[in-house]
């Protein structure tokens, strides 16, 4: 699995989970009001299949 990153919005206050591999260095669009958002912090994903 790869490494997911925490989003939010500072201009309405959205928030969403997204891939950190498809997002780094883009600037994120807002779905809800079109501001821009901001990377909140990033963790790796990790599998627990037996």
């Amino acid at each position: 699995m790869g490494d997911s990153a925490w989003w939010s919005c500072p201009e309405c206050g959205s928030y969403a989970e997204l891939s950190a591999e498809e997002t780094v260095g883009f600037t994120v669009e807002c779905p809800d009001c079109r501001g821009s958002m901001v990377s909140q912090w990033v963790w790796e994903e990790t599998s627990t299949a037996a």
